[in-house]
């Protein structure tokens, strides 16, 4: 797909899972180029910062489950505590034999590709891990900045996806991004000022702390007018499918949405059920931008195709006079709710969910991220407790393609 326009994708946008992660090796240039062939326009991708400072890509902080060294024997090593140049460089997926690739090799492959393609719709979105420092996003800059030293080139390109809080709290806090943003200021030519900044979450729930970290910074507006500076709000939520599957999603969580005009994704989603009902939801909403994340973007892609050329279809099938309108229930309900209905079996899937998620006692949102104008501490990690027992169940079902 080739255009200088970001007018010529239309949502649902397709995001491949860690490239093409249901046919080729996860986060290797193989999948990412395949990933790209399908027509998916977004590649997410997982990010982790090194001992000696380097961005790499994997998903793990360990690299047991995917990469072998450079003779195929098994390697155990906790990434955020081990050298690239010293040991991570020589790793080698099990599949494939790829490298371990660094951030800043992605991005090069990336620049590569756009200027290619003269591609204005091509995006990478980051998965910043929470065992992250909040200082990653500066070395993500410096990456950013050395591959192409125009920043406002990549505003569009870039989406940034944060577990933590203080990620963001702590863009609003460094006089470094106030002076990125301050001097690139309208340079972009598609009028991007800032790159997108999507709330990874497994709950509705937590992602109500970010969208409430927003209206704190909109109350801030005043003082802002006065001094200059720039703020950065969280502009959309990536959630994992089964929290939309709730009564609650829909009546509670997608009206913040609406108020805020956040963007929406969702992971993993590699069904046409799915799809469907995300496409449902982002329509009805009339949500700025919603996309799915998918470990088989060819399908997704499909799908979208074949869904677009049944409208089409049906649109040019009945003559003007006789063509059906817009029904007033095809919006909202007598009710006041969304005209959108779950299944039983979505319903049941949601309360399993839920119910393991209360089972298994996980806190996710820590108190530095409730406190909004605590001074964040860029060196820190932030260590949340997670039930052994969620993270042996939700990697089992990773495994098994459920997440």
């Amino acid at each position: 797909m080739t255009s200088d326009s970001l007018d010529t994708y239309t949502s649902p946008v397709i995001a491949g899972h860690r490239g093409f992660k249901g046919e080729y090796p996860e986060n290797t240039l193989t999948g990412f180029n395949k990933c790209y062939e399908t027509g998916a326009t977004v590649i997410e991708t997982d990010l982790w910062l090194t001992l000696d400072e380097v961005i790499v890509i994997s998903h793990d902080p360990n690299t047991k489950r995917v990469f072998v060294d450079s003779e195929g024997n098994e390697t155990d090593y906790n990434i955020p505590k081990t050298s690239y140049e010293e040991v991570l460089k020589y790793l080698k997926t099990k599949e494939g034999g790829e490298p371990l690739l660094t951030f800043r090799e992605v991005l090069q492959w990336f620049v590569d590709y756009v200027s290619e393609s003269r591609s204005n719709i091509h995006k990478l979105m980051l998965d910043i891990k929470r065992l992250n420092p909040a200082k990653v996003l500066k070395f993500i800059i410096g990456d950013l900045l050395a591959v192409n030293n125009d920043i406002s080139w990549w505003f569009h390109r870039i989406q940034l996806g944060v577990w933590d809080l203080n990620v963001v709290k702590y863009m609003n806090q460094d006089e470094f991004f106030q002076s990125l943003v301050k001097n690139s200021h309208g340079k972009n030519p598609l009028g991007w000022v800032w790159f997108d900044v999507f709330h990874i979450s497994v709950s509705w729930r937590d992602s109500i702390h970010y969208i409430n970290y927003n209206f704190y910074l909109d109350t801030l507006k005043d003082e802002d007018s006065k001094t200059g500076i720039v703020r950065f709000k969280v502009t959309g939520i990536s959630l994992l499918y089964f929290s939309t599957w709730s009564t609650g999603f829909l009546t509670k969580f997608l009206p913040l949405l609406r108020i805020q005009r956040l963007k929406l994704y969702s992971w993993t989603i590699n069904t046409a059920v799915q799809y469907d009902f995300l496409s449902k939801v982002g329509k009805v909403a009339d949500l700025p931008e919603y996309g799915v994340i998918s470990d088989y973007p060819d399908q997704m892609v499909k799908h979208k195709e074949d869904e677009e050329r049944k409208e089409e279809f049906e649109k040019n099938s009945v003559d003007e006079l006789s063509r059906l309108t817009p029904s007033s229930t095809d919006y909202y309900d007598e009710d006041g709710n969304l005209s959108v209905k779950l299944t039983f079996r979505m319903k049941f899937g949601n309360y399993f969910y839920e119910s393991f998620q209360a089972l298994a006692g996980s806190k996710r949102i820590t108190d530095e991220e409730k406190q909004f104008d605590l001074e964040v501490d860029e060196n820190k990690v932030a260590v949340v407790k997670v039930s052994q027992l969620f993270i042996w169940v939700f990697s089992t079902c990773q495994k098994l393609g459920i997440f």
